[in-house]
């Protein structure tokens, strides 16, 4: 379900490009690395660090926020400066309602074909297209380039949907070449040059995350695998309990018994090769946990559980209402000690699947529901902002004022 959620994100995110821009190149996307907070050191400095482009709600750049909220079917970005948002547009002029907005950009996707997630790299957007190509634009939409165009056949696709940066790479598996073998393809976005790396080593890898200076991903078998970072050099090794939420050398995921239910957090540490479970019981909870974040000290998550809110009427029929889960909002030390319930209100439900911290801000998505004379009812709902006290916890989550 995450993953299909952020890959909803990612399609929502898409074609971003300067207000009242037609042209088909300047056809736009991004995705961004996942983090409970945007105030990273550069990744490179980072010993023993996992590094992935992975990403359920937000993209957190340093000044801004960026997300969507599907009610107005707008892109926003949320500024630390002043903690409100903005629709993603900087043309004063702009109505948002051309489809070529960076706010609200739908009409693009009939311009070009297969365009998926980007990358943030030097302050710049990098997306990459399905059929071979490559554009870059500044963070506000201006300045477009194609960097790169394969100059493949209209709906050959043969680039995967799933390009990773790393530096100032972005690594691109091919799907497959003339004679059906996939190739590892690597973009260098300082000197504009594509290298097929499979073409030069012989060896093909389909990364997935990076770690070390190593890349971690699929060989043509589909089987976890590792290389250096050119492909020099590929080895077959055990697989990886790979998850979108990871911290330093470690991975934190949901952990399964043999019968696939959900027992509690798993944490794998790249670095030594351990598992750790953190069992429901040991983290004192009755229902699975859902992972929201994680920092350098706690792993935020709440309940999975279903709620009946109440019965209301439709159409003369009277049903049920649920939410899925208590609208609690915990953390908890990696070790699995000091469980903390640092937010919770009964009529309140998480719909989130990621949280972004910034100083003593919390931003998270959700809403408050209720069933009142057989109607439900919904507000405040959407991108939500807390103050963290000194004590861990959050008085409340008030939605965040948007400028329009």
């Amino acid at each position: 379900m995450k993953k299909l959620l952020a890959l909803l994100l990612a399609v929502a995110l898409l074609f971003l490009t300067a207000c009242n821009n037609s042209s088909a190149s300047s056809t736009t996307g991004m995705g961004t690395s996942n983090s409970v907070t945007s105030e990273k050191p550069n990744e490179l400095e980072l010993k023993d660090t996992i590094i992935n482009n992975k990403t359920e709600d937000f993209i957190a750049l340093p000044s801004r926020i960026i997300y969507t909220e599907s009610a107005a079917s707008y892109v926003y970005y949320y500024s630390k400066a002043d903690g409100k948002a903005y629709v993603y547009c900087f043309d004063p002029l702009c109505e948002h309602n051309d489809g070529y907005c960076l706010a609200n950009p739908g009409n693009l996707e009939a311009l070009i074909s297969g365009v998926n997630t980007a990358m943030f790299i030097n302050n710049r957007f990098y997306f990459t297209t399905l059929n071979g190509k490559i554009v870059s634009f500044s963070f506000d939409g201006t300045d477009m380039k194609i960097e790169y165009d394969g100059d493949y056949e209209i709906n050959a696709n043969p680039w995967s949907p799933n390009p990773i940066a790393y530096d100032k790479y972005i690594y691109i598996p091919l799907r497959a070449d003339e004679k059906g073998n996939p190739h590892a393809l690597r973009f260098n976005t300082e000197t504009g040059e594509m290298e097929d790396l499979t073409e030069k080593t012989g060896n093909y890898i389909l990364p997935i995350f990076f770690y070390n200076g190593e890349i971690y991903g699929r060989d043509v078998n589909m089987l976890w695998a590792k290389s250096d970072i050119d492909v020099n050099h590929c080895e077959a090794i055990e697989e990886i309990p790979f998850s979108s939420y990871s911290f330093g050398s470690c991975f934190f995921g949901i952990a399964n018994d043999d019968n696939w239910n959900e027992i509690g957090i798993e944490i794998y540490d790249m670095k030594t090769g351990e598992t750790k479970i953190l069992t429901n019981e040991m983290l004192g909870i009755e229902h699975a946990p859902s992972i929201v974040g994680v920092d350098e000290d706690y792993i935020y998550f709440y309940q999975q559980e279903q709620i009946e809110v109440g019965k209301y009427l439709n159409k003369d029929q009277l049903k049920t209402k649920y939410k899925w889960n208590n609208g609690s909002l915990y953390r908890v030390n990696h070790d699995g000690t000091g469980l903390v319930c640092i937010y919770e209100e009964d009529e309140f439900e998480i719909t989130g699947y990621e949280i972004v911290i910034s100083g003593d801000q919390i931003l998270i998505k959700g809403q408050n529901i209720r069933v009142h004379d057989n109607q439900v009812e919904m507000w405040d709902k959407g991108l939500l902002v807390g103050t963290i006290g000194a004590d861990g916890k959050i008085d409340s989550l008030d939605p965040v004022e948007v400028i329009e």
